[in-house]
């Protein structure tokens, strides 16, 4: 009884911590800034977890996040809205990167987004639907959470979290929106109790995992979506999909997950070192809707069970992101 107490209050002692940075964000009324910006800028170049609550509002304009521990806290998805019309072609017309194509741009390690819409509304607004981001992690960014959240653009790529090294992704309970590859992460990435929805008649996911053979992307009690005829996933280079306990609409196409080739440009394939490895399980027989859904995890090398696909699982032990929320939303009740 003493050791799960001490236990305990192990755990909770770092939300206690009374050096968190908290700062407000309002268009109007009282609040610390009226920009999201202006509160990043003002962070100090330190370890400290900064908390920025966001008031209700629609605010537009362009996130960079270059400081590492912070968590941008909405007032529900539906109530702030970031929103920006950027095509990715457009900005490097006169940019050297992608570095401000997004709506919001990560550079930083352990960012939260909780409780907010991230926009990008160019091809709602001019009919083009190329390469369009809402979110976009760059290189070095891991460890990057969205919880309660809506990340929608008009094109391709909404969701791009392109750490292809050591990138580790968690999202649960979050409204995905747009065209192909909408959700594509490099690395390690868990998704459950979300909703996809593919306004094109193409693929939905999209991963690489070319890095480490254990690289995967996993998606459980969630949702599938979209136009008719859109399609599950596909992948250009080595990858590895978990499909668990999800439901899908019947527009989806009788397309099983596939490996993307250029026969006319053989030198432009990927390697395919470890082959396809889909993986699906469903609790629920009636979720299989084509015979390529059927449950096969008991073929997995491992003889896997879905039980087992869990964040932790996904992430090797290396990290929590299931505890770490928790003691994020901990610290937002200690106001």
């Amino acid at each position: 009884m003493l050791r799960s107490l001490f236990l305990l209050l192990c755990f909770a002692m770092p939300l206690y911590a009374k050096d968190v940075i908290r700062l407000s964000v309002a268009l109007e009324g009282p609040a610390d800034f009226r920009s999201i910006q202006a509160a990043l800028n003002s962070l100090p170049d330190n370890n400290q977890q900064a908390i920025i609550s966001i008031a209700p509002g629609l605010y537009q304009e362009k996130l960079y996040l270059s400081r590492n521990k912070v968590a941008l806290i909405g007032s529900g998805r539906d109530q702030t809205i970031i929103m920006i019309a950027e095509l990715r072609q457009n900005w490097l017309k006169h940019h050297p990167n992608d570095w401000g194509s997004a709506v919001v741009n990560i550079r930083a390690s352990d960012i939260a987004l909780l409780s907010l819409t991230v926009h990008n509304s160019y091809g709602e607004l001019t009919g083009d639907n190329e390469h369009q981001f809402a979110i976009r992690g760059f290189e070095t960014a891991t460890r990057i959470i969205t919880d309660d959240c809506a990340v929608i653009a008009g094109g391709a790529d909404t969701l791009s979290l392109w750490n292809k090294d050591d990138g580790m992704y968690y999202h649960r309970n979050c409204y995905f929106e747009g065209h192909t590859d909408m959700v594509c992460p490099r690395g390690w990435a868990f998704f459950t109790d979300s909703t996809f929805m593919n306004k094109k008649a193409y693929a939905t996911l999209w991963h690489d995992g070319e890095r480490a053979e254990s690289q995967k992307m996993v998606v459980r009690n969630s949702h599938f979506d979209g136009v008719p005829g859109f399609m599950l996933g596909r992948r250009h280079y080595d990858a590895q999909f978990y499909l668990i306990d999800n439901t899908y609409s019947r527009n989806m196409a009788d397309t099983p997950i596939f490996r993307h080739t250029y026969p006319t440009e053989p030198e432009r394939n990927q390697a395919n070192l470890w082959g396809d490895r889909y993986y699906f399980s469903h609790q629920d027989s009636n979720n299989s809707i084509y015979p390529w859904l059927a449950s096969n995890l008991a073929k997995h090398p491992q003889a896997l069970s879905a039980e087992h696909i869990t964040a932790q699982w996904t992430f090797a032990g290396r990290w929590d992101p299931e505890a770490e929320l928790a003691q994020l939303y901990l610290l937002l009740e200690q106001k």
